[in-house]
């Protein structure tokens, strides 16, 4: 079976600075990706490259084996690669309803309902709350309409930027409890950015740790989940003395 994603040699310049290069990974089908690194290792640049969101240097973005490295953000949300942006940035004075149907405005009336019974379904939270302006939501809540929003479009690819950022240790369990729910259900890919390690490995496959721009080292999520082990990587790829939270 083809892999869903495949990245090469990606390279992502901001003038003359080199943000990301030589960055190189594969989604599976129905797989987790986890990216691991500190504030500024270009974690949010490969996303929103994959994303159409950010100019590529070079390198190639492959969905299926079909090169769309040229495609802008739009044809790819059509193709089925959909970002949740870091900071959720969903639009306060519109109601939890309106959001979601921002998320599916290209779709015609009968499928945009049946995902929204989809979405809701899975996030029980906001579900009596869909005529309520979004900012009356907690943070915890916002983000799930965020990711609400973008499971909306049908995506095949979620690309989750910071997921927990912000949140209060309770609600983080909360948010990752439902992506694993979400990827249960609709049996869609994810790549994670994140900070936590320990949420991260409990949901992904398999990380790759990044520093600097470029990928460190690549390990499968479940040998990370024994504490020596996460340990181990944390010093080897993260620094030592790195927060684990």
């Amino acid at each position: 079976m083809t892999d869903l994603l495949t990245v090469e040699n990606l390279e992502v310049r901001y003038g003359s600075a080199v943000a990301v290069q030589r960055v190189a990974l594969v989604v599976p089908q129905r797989g987790t990706v986890g990216l691991l690194g500190a504030n500024g290792a270009g974690k949010s640049t490969v996303l929103k490259a994959i994303a159409g969101l950010v100019p590529k240097s070079a390198g190639r973005v492959l969905l299926e084996g079909r090169d769309v490295s040229a495609q802008d953000a739009r044809q790819l949300v059509r193709a089925g690669i959909v970002y949740v942006p870091e900071g959720r940035e969903i639009v306060p004075n519109l109601s939890v309803d309106e959001n979601l149907v921002l998320g599916g405005f290209h779709l015609d009336g009968p499928t945009r309902r049946r995902r929204r019974d989809m979405v809701l379904g899975i996030f029980t939270e906001i579900a009596d709350r869909a005529g309520s302006p979004a900012w009356r939501l907690s943070g915890g809540e916002q983000q799930m309409l965020a990711i609400g929003r973008a499971l909306m479009a049908g995506p095949r690819l979620l690309l989750l930027d910071e997921p927990s950022l912000g949140l209060a240790p309770l609600l983080v369990r909360r948010v990752f409890e439902k992506l694993a729910v979400v990827r249960g259900e609709t049996g869609l890919a994810m790549i994670l950015v994140e900070q936590n390690f320990r949420l991260t490995v409990r949901v992904a496959d398999t990380v790759h740790f990044m520093r600097g721009g470029r990928m460190l080292g690549r390990r499968d999520a479940a040998d990370l989940r024994h504490p020596a082990a996460m340990e181990e990587a944390i010093a080897a790829y993260l620094g030592a003395g790195e927060a684990v939270t």
